[in-house]
Parts: structure tokens; sequence; C-alpha cells
């Protein structure tokens, strides 16, 4: 084709091409070396300016300055207008197609095809349908299955196979070969984080109680005989022998005939397993005295400690569970209608299911490798435990509960601290009134005081598993 037969917008376009070569051909003063000709597939620059210039013409002045073959389709037919100054060739073609409504698609032979977007779709509508089955080999086909959805025509589909790990996807190539892709992308092996956990479980208790309790006793009259066996003086000598009658403790003597007096004092608050017991007893006239002194203080010291470790994949959950599955009775009373017997009447038979709770250290971690080679922690640390509940309800279960998300480095050990419970409790009971007098209100009353202290102390250390070496 002689240069005197192209239109003078194509021989515009033509020179102003052909100078951008030459500009850059100077200004570099060499030929065209490794380095600039992958940066030439990339895209060299190119300028150009077209002035309603078909664009069968334009297609052709980028395949001569490219160097590559550009075959336009049935009703690719426009005029093209644009002026373009030291752009990739390949990033200034996909935008002047772009503009027209044009799309371009390169064959494995290297041939780039552009069509008419809207014929395009019209033609990929009766394109044959073809199956092709993807391989994942380190995530989990069911995950892949709705990100490959999303690239389907109306007329593809993809299944999986979950033995094999495998999925089935049905449709136009070019959908199959952009699953292809995305599958590669996607299917990498996944880096691996060990979890090494220690979980300390303190728990310290203490208990301490004091009381004083009496018992009165008419030796010739009433007894009431709770703290101690009773006893009479039979011989009236104000003295009680051995051989004279004895009567069981728990057993009263109520006298009806006379002047008696009998009591009892704190009987049944006394301080339960004292560690120490003083008896008292004073004989006034046929009255006898007897008195206790219990005291008691204890101290409990409870240390667990559990080290458990996982090896979790990157972006996944792993789950440390130390504790026991706490069974709960469930009773549904409506759950099933029985006939009474009598005509129109019917009566609830109650079902009762188990149910399970677990109940313990319940830690679970998520890590996230960073490109910094750094690691975030998606924590969240339970302990709980089961309890009676007072009344006929069943059980309450008490938890404390930490969450927090830190970024630590590889290797270095986190804390979760802060869970600590401490229950503190003192119950007082003894005589009304005299229990409340200062000073000397301590001798007619019983006290108990317990403190419970529990802490939970966790420490993660994550590691990220380096690749084993050749």
């Amino acid at each position: 084709m002689s240069l005197g037969r192209i239109p003078p917008g194509i021989m515009h376009i033509m020179v102003l091409a052909s100078a951008g070569a030459s500009a850059a051909a100077e200004a570099d003063g060499q030929a065209v070396s490794l380095s600039e000709a992958a940066t030439e597939e990339l895209g060299r620059p190119i300028s150009v300016f077209f002035d309603q210039t078909p664009i069968r013409e334009v297609l052709f002045t980028f395949a001569e300055f490219a160097n590559r073959s550009i075959v336009p389709g049935t009703g690719v037919d426009r005029l093209v207008s644009a002026e373009i100054r030291e752009q990739p060739w390949n990033v200034a073609l996909d935008a002047l197609l772009g503009a027209h409504g044009l799309v371009a698609h390169e064959q494995e032979s290297g041939i780039i095809l552009v069509h008419d977007m809207r014929r395009a779709f019209d033609r990929e509508a009766v394109l044959p349908i073809v199956t092709e089955a993807l391989t994942v080999h380190y995530g989990d086909a069911l995950e892949l299955q709705d990100l490959i959805a999303a690239l389907l025509t109306d007329r593809g589909r993809v299944s999986v196979s979950p033995a094999s790990n495998t999925l089935v996807v049905s449709d136009i190539p070019r959908v199959v070969e952009a699953a292809r892709r995305l599958v590669s992308e996607l299917d990498v092996r996944a880096r691996q984080v060990d979890i090494a956990a220690k979980i300390i479980f303190v728990n310290r208790s203490g208990l301490a109680g004091f009381g004083i309790t009496y018992d009165l006793k008419d030796t010739g009259g009433n007894q009431l005989n709770l703290l101690v066996p009773g006893a009479v003086d039979a011989d009236g000598d104000g003295v009680i022998s051995v051989d004279e009658r004895q009567t069981e403790a728990g057993t009263d003597v109520v006298s009806l005939g006379g002047n008696s007096l009998a009591a009892l004092g704190n009987a049944t608050n006394r301080v339960a397993n004292p560690t120490l017991s003083l008896l008292t007893s004073l004989v006034i006239g046929r009255s006898t005295l007897v008195g206790f002194i219990d005291a008691l203080e204890a101290a409990q010291l409870t240390d667990v400690e559990a080290q458990p470790s996982v090896r979790v994949m990157d972006n996944r959950t792993a789950r440390i569970v130390v504790g026991e599955e706490t069974p709960v009775r469930v009773i549904d009373a409506g759950a099933q209608l029985q006939a009474n017997g009598a005509v129109g009447t019917r009566s609830t038979v109650p079902v009762a299911t188990v149910d399970y709770k677990e109940t313990g250290v319940i830690l679970e971690v998520t890590p996230r490798i960073t490109d910094a080679e750094e690691i975030m922690l998606d924590l969240a640390a339970e302990r709980s435990s089961a309890d009676l509940a007072p009344s006929d309800v069943g059980l309450i279960f008490r938890r404390q509960k930490a969450e927090s998300q830190v970024l630590v480095r590889d290797g270095e050990t986190v804390v979760i601290g802060g869970l600590t419970v401490d229950e503190t409790g003192e119950v007082r009971s003894g005589i009304p009134l005299l229990m409340d007098l200062p000073l000397v209100g301590r001798i007619f009353r019983t006290t108990r005081e317990s403190s419970v202290q529990r802490d939970l102390l966790i420490l993660v250390t994550p590691t990220i598993v380096r690749a084993a070496s050749p």
C-alpha cells in the first residue's frame, strides 16, 4: 500500500507514531536491550492523533506499531477521534476500545480479536458449553463454589465432588478459563501457625469461725440435753455421780412438779468441724451450765495448670477446651398430649431431654500472618463452671469471658489477665439482743467468715511454621 493511497487522517497517524518511535530510538542512541524488550512486552509508549478515522485503520496502526496480529470482528465499524500522548500501546488500545463499546480478546496463539461488546454477548449465547474438573489441592472446594458461581453465565453451572475435593464447571470456554485462573490463584499452600497455650487456674479459699454455745441444766428438773447427755442428782447431795441416772443427748426432760429452769444458747449454730473446742462447766446449786468454745481457721490453695498446644492454618480458628460437659435436664411440659380417659379431655405428659453444656476453660484463637511476618491474633478466652441453683430451677452457669485482638511478633507471648473473682461471705447468728452488745456481744454469737479468690491466667505463644529446608 503506497503512502499516497492512505487517507490524510491515517497518514497523520503513521507520521506521529513513527516520529514517537524514532524519537525514542534517538534518545536511547542504541539498539533495544533485553530489559527494554521486556518493557516493550508490557506496552511500548505510543503517541497518536486520530480525527474521524475508521476503527479498522486504527487497529491496523496499532498492529503495525506493536508488531502484533489484530483481527476486527463483524460489526466493528466506528469513526475514532482521539489524541494519545506517550502511553503504553496496550493501555491506549484498551481505552479506545472501551470508549467505543468494543472488547479485545487475546487467543492462545497471540492473535488479538476485537468484537463489538453487544455482539460478543450474542455470540457467547450460542457458543458450545464445555465442562472441566478443577481439583482443589489445599483449600476446600465447597468454600470456592460461591466464588466460581459469580463468574458463570446464565447457562453455566458449578458443582462440587466432596470425595475428590473437585469443582466441576460447565460454561462457555471464556468463563471456564476464568474459573481455572481463579482457582489457581486461590488454591495455594496455606502457612501454618503453632499455638502454645499455658492455662493457670489458682483457687484460694479461707474459712474462719468462732462461737460459744451454752446448755443450762437443772439436775433436779428440766433438761434440754441437746449438746451433752443429761443427768439427775438422785440423792440430792448436789454432785452428780457416775452411777446416777443418765439421759441420752437429744432426749428432753420436762419436770412438771416445781420450779425449774433449762436453756440453750447457740446450740444449733455450732462451728462445723472446729479445730479447737473448749468445754467448760459451772455448777450452781442444782443447776449446771455447760459451755463449748469452738474455733476454726482454714486456708486452701489449689493450683491447676494445663499446657495444650495445637497447629492451625493461617486465618483458621483453633479451639482448645479444658473442662467437662455438664448435663442439663430440660423438661417440655407441652411436648405430648395424651387422652385422659374422659370424653373430650386431654392431659399433658411432660417429656424430659438432656442437653450438654461445655464448662471449664475454653480458648479460641484465629491467627493471621501479616506481610511483616507478624501475627494478628483474635483471642476469646472463657472460664465457666456449673453450680446447683438455690431453688429447683436446676443449675447456674458462672462465666468469666474475655475477647481481644492483638498484634504480636513471631514467637512472642501474649498474656490474657484480669479474670479474677473474689467472693467474701460472713454469717453471724446468736442470742437476740445479747449478740449485739458492745465488747461482750462476741460471746453470745457464732461468727463464720469465708473468702474465695479465683485467678485465671492464660498465656498464648504463636509461632510461624517455617518450610523445611531442602
